[in-house]
């Protein structure tokens, strides 16, 4: 992995509330990212299921990672516009596996898909989906 994605992967993977659920990077590259979250205390509803804005965070994540895996050192994304579908619940025994990729990267705005996994050891099924749109900003130089 290059200097610059290093950096960005331990900025995002310190930001405490990222820590608390337990955040993984499995992959990122060429316009793609996986990444996994723990079900925990700070993942899960009082019922016990996935929190769905912890869930629409780690989209947002998972989209940016893929996104800044093909800008310039000098770009950053932004998100605009997020949209999850729930499909199911997911439960505290499972772990969620979620994966982007860019669909389309112009000069101002990148289009971002994701899917949302949950693994209970016997099965794997598709709990959500989302979509991502991000702003590229340029860095400005003073």
């Amino acid at each position: 992995m290059e200097q610059r994605l290093e950096e960005i992967r331990d900025r995002v993977l310190a930001h405490p509330f990222h820590k608390a659920c337990g955040l993984e990077l499995l992959s990122v590259g060429d316009g793609a990212a996986e990444i996994a979250i723990a079900m925990n205390e700070f993942t899960l509803n009082p019922e016990g299921a996935l929190h769905g804005g912890v869930l629409y965070a780690f989209v947002d994540v998972a989209c940016f990672f893929a996104a800044v895996s093909q800008l310039d050192r000098h770009q950053h994304p932004v998100s605009i516009e997020t949209h999850v579908s729930l499909l199911r619940a997911a439960r505290s025994d499972d772990r969620l596996t979620i994966r982007a990729g860019v669909d389309r990267l112009g000069r101002t705005l990148a289009a971002m898909r994701a899917e949302v996994h949950a693994d209970n050891g016997e099965r794997q099924r598709l709990i959500a989906t989302g979509s991502v749109t991000k702003s590229i900003l340029e860095q400005r130089t003073s």
